[in-house]
């Protein structure tokens, strides 16, 4: 009698435990370095100049919480004479849950090896989702606005 008790008292155990799923623990959301090919869209002087095929580099700090974006050879108006590179640091993200959201204000850029505080970046808002990053800002008083897949 003691043993049936025993094999059924181990039974129910096993029963118990086999019933019992784990819960797998959630992985957060990391921001990853990226190079992303897009199009911008600039509003100058009441119309939209729109740049298909530029590059941007998305790189976050090792720490999660804060990134630069990096817009490759790029020229914001039909006026420039060439293209350059400007890079908007101090980017602040926030994971969310199924995207990073990116924002930042009062930020001066860096182009051609100097700082270029007359187009002040301001209101940065944006996502980075899946493989799609999305932003918009003005610079100094030129609304801009990216989207761009990330590219393998």
């Amino acid at each position: 009698m003691k043993t049936m008790k025993k094999i059924l008292f181990f039974l129910v155990c096993a029963a118990l435990l086999a019933s019992c799923k784990q819960p797998q623990p959630e992985v957060p959301l990391q921001p990853e370095p990226g190079t992303y090919l897009g199009k911008v869209s600039v509003e100058y002087e009441g119309s939209s100049f729109d740049t298909d095929g530029i590059y941007v580099q998305f790189s976050p700090a090792e720490d999660g919480k804060t990134a630069s974006i990096e817009i490759r050879k790029i020229k914001f108006v039909p006026k420039m004479p060439v293209t350059i590179d400007v890079t908007i640091p101090d980017v602040v993200l926030a994971v969310g849950e199924d995207q990073i959201f990116l924002s930042c204000d009062n930020v001066i850029p860096l182009a051609m090896g100097g700082e270029y505080p007359r187009y002040k970046v301001s209101g940065l808002t944006g996502t980075v989702k899946g493989d799609e990053l999305k932003f918009s800002l003005k610079f100094g008083d030129s609304p801009t606005a990216y989207t761009g897949t990330l590219q393998h």
